[in-house]
């Protein structure tokens, strides 16, 4: 990611303005790979000011809901309105639709928010084509696919054909993020694959596979230094141990998970995660 930096540095030195549009990227992937979250909340208000200063509103706007997002998980929630709503092209078309999707369904997951979640998602694939940027669209695939398997969960037992609907979402999400593992990046995508692949298990009830990939995620997280996703994928196999009968397992898990979630910066979210000790 840090090419971004260097394009962002790159731009200054020659005086162009649009180098807060490589910042703002930067600071997004900062945000979803794990680097500390209050420095990358001071990186994104400084992007931000600098946009304003420049009147670079395009950026500003595109940046907020990422910053909101960073800013509940640290424990804040004074993030400034948006000069807008929407951002349109020349023909009419929403910019940032995508991106304020990707936006809400991240958030709705990591703070167990299931209606939110699933309302997110759906607008996620409705636009999903219009998301250009590949780092949110590596994001998007990865978040839009836990969340499709955690609704394919919840809407099992009274609507299986909704149910499928969303299992088939959350494998094509999968397949997506293997193929990147293995023709662009096993270092960058594996671990994130390995989830996919245990709540997709988890789904089809096959408990004993989805416990050895729960816990290839979290080793691969560890082994990849992406501690954000290594307590993601604690906190989620602490549910699986959970909703499978097994809650004193899912104690471990849990308790691991706030440890990397404050490792992380992410304070506001471990202490969501204290009701199920």
């Amino acid at each position: 990611i840090e090419c971004y930096l260097d394009a962002y540095k790159a731009h200054m030195k020659s005086g162009n303005t649009y180098a807060v549009a490589s910042s703002s990227v930067y600071n997004n992937c900062c945000l979803w790979s794990g680097k500390e979250l209050n420095a990358v909340v001071a990186s994104m208000k400084d992007t931000m000011k600098e946009s304003k200063y420049h009147k670079n509103f395009v950026v500003l706007t595109l940046m907020l809901p990422m910053f909101r997002v960073a800013l509940r998980l640290i424990g804040q929630s004074d993030a400034p309105a948006p000069q807008q709503d929407n951002l349109t092209n020349a023909s009419g078309k929403t910019l940032n639709e995508g991106g304020n999707a990707f936006a809400k369904l991240s958030e709705a997951l990591l703070f167990r928010e299931l209606n939110e979640a699933e309302d997110a998602a759906e607008k996620y694939f409705s636009v999903d084509r219009l998301v250009g940027l590949p780092p949110v669209m590596f994001f998007g695939k990865f978040y839009s696919g836990l969340v499709s398997f955690w609704v394919a969960r919840e809407t099992n037992d009274s609507n299986r054909k909704e149910s499928n609907k969303w299992i088939k979402r959350g494998v094509e999400c999968k397949d997506k993020i293997e193929k990147l593992s293995v023709s662009a990046s096993t270092w960058n995508f594996e671990n994130k694959l390995y989830l996919l692949q245990a709540e997709e298990q988890f789904c089809s009830r096959n408990f004993e596979r989805a416990e050895t990939l729960y816990d290839a995620s979290i080793l691969s997280s560890k082994m990849h230094k992406f501690v954000n996703e290594e307590a993601l994928a604690n906190e989620l196999a602490g549910h699986f141990y959970l909703e499978t009968g097994r809650r004193n397992k899912s104690v471990h898990y849990f308790s691991r998970a706030v440890e990397k979630y404050n490792e992380w910066g992410a304070v506001a979210k471990a202490s969501s995660l204290t009701e199920y000790f």
